[in-house]
């Protein structure tokens, strides 16, 4: 299956670098000018996370951005279930990270694109794939042709 063809999730670290456009990380910025491209899923971890982490300013850009795509966003503002998130501290996980996780395998996600290299990386058999944002960007421009 195709990023392009499956819904994914965008770490808290993809839109605040985009939407900072962090010159060591330009694949962020990039990617959220391909938004129109993919189908996103926003849950209630990221939400949070972002308003915690970003200037009104910025919050503000967040959603316009979001409300001028062609195909809006979904945003799933549903708790992860305590016993998955749990699940997910066991394995190794921060409460963070394992509320994401948690959140992905119950909106049966396939896809995570973060720039935490640490992100769940010893846990093996996970019920979706990571991809760095120029994993996602090469995966894009090559299903595009």
């Amino acid at each position: 299956m195709s990023i392009l063809d499956e819904r994914i999730v965008l770490d808290t670290n993809i839109w605040i670098f985009g939407l900072r456009r962090v010159p060591d990380i330009p694949a962020c910025a990039q990617l959220l000018e391909r938004l129109h491209r993919l189908s996103v899923v926003l849950p209630r971890q990221i939400l949070q996370e972002l308003q915690a982490n970003l200037s009104e300013d910025e919050v503000r850009t967040l959603f316009r951005l979001l409300s001028g795509l062609p195909q809006k966003i979904i945003i799933n503002w549903e708790k992860a279930q305590q016993e998955t998130i749990a699940k997910y501290q066991r394995l190794g996980c921060k409460l963070g990270d394992a509320a994401v996780a948690a959140h992905l395998e119950e909106l049966n996600i396939k896809l995570l694109v973060s720039e935490n290299r640490d992100f769940l990386e010893e846990i093996k058999e996970l019920p979706f794939r990571r991809l760095s944002a120029t994993q996602a960007l090469a995966e894009i421009e090559q299903h595009a042709s």
